[in-house]
């Protein structure tokens, strides 16, 4: 069955397309990505094709090696420790701005944001517990007004989900587990508590270093 393109450019439908499937995981590391059979399967030419495996290449998911073709990244287990410790890093100073600018519409948001998690955790749906899982995060950093740091976290969220989905179905079984472990951290950022905040952010980053590993 072809695939519809609409409104955007085709190279950003097709770079979307196959982004979505490789931070899924269902182009997993190591699987090559054929020119001819995504454009047949888009019913384009290679050209819009090409231009978005080199937007993927820019992002580090596939890598290109000459007389061979185009693969899916792999993701090593220092680049994954590199991200995390990166992470946490920019997370904290995320916080600490977003607690000097909190407002009361702020708070709303990220508890909806908890209780959708909580929903997705009762219902093991993982893809709408990892959407409000990133919104919540998201929301922290939009709080703390830092347009750059900000561009930054949509940059890593997109590395991070590739992990996230490499390893969910393996490791994480209870999704209700994920969920729980927000809660301290609303409360934190409820009291305005920064040193309960950062010490929430700690223990959930390392429950999925740990998954990861």
């Amino acid at each position: 069955m072809k695939r519809s393109i609409v409104n955007k450019s085709l190279s950003d439908q097709i770079h979307e397309a196959l982004r979505d499937l490789i931070i899924k995981g269902e182009l997993r590391p190591g699987d090559r990505i054929l020119e001819l059979e995504v454009a047949r399967d888009f019913g384009v030419s290679q050209a819009p094709v090409r231009e978005a495996l080199l937007k993927l290449a820019e992002e580090d998911l596939v890598v290109s090696i000459r007389y061979k073709g185009t693969f899916v990244s792999n993701i090593s287990m220092v680049e994954t420790e590199e991200l995390y410790c990166f992470r946490i890093i920019m997370e904290e100073l995320a916080i600490k701005r977003s607690l000097e600018r909190l407002k009361a519409g702020d708070l709303r948001d990220l508890e909806n944001f908890y209780l959708e998690m909580v929903r997705a955790g009762e219902t093991n749906d993982l893809d709408s517990l990892r959407v409000a899982d990133i919104n919540f995060h998201s929301k922290i950093f939009h709080m703390a007004e830092h347009k750059f740091m900000y561009s930054v976290w949509e940059t890593l969220v997109s590395k991070l989900n590739r992990i996230w989905y490499l390893t969910s179905q393996a490791c994480f079984i209870n999704l209700s587990e994920v969920a729980a472990i927000h809660e301290p951290f609303l409360n934190a950022i409820k009291s305005h508590d920064l040193n309960g905040c950062i010490k929430a952010l700690h223990e959930h980053v390392d429950y999925e270093k740990n998954k990861s590993f």
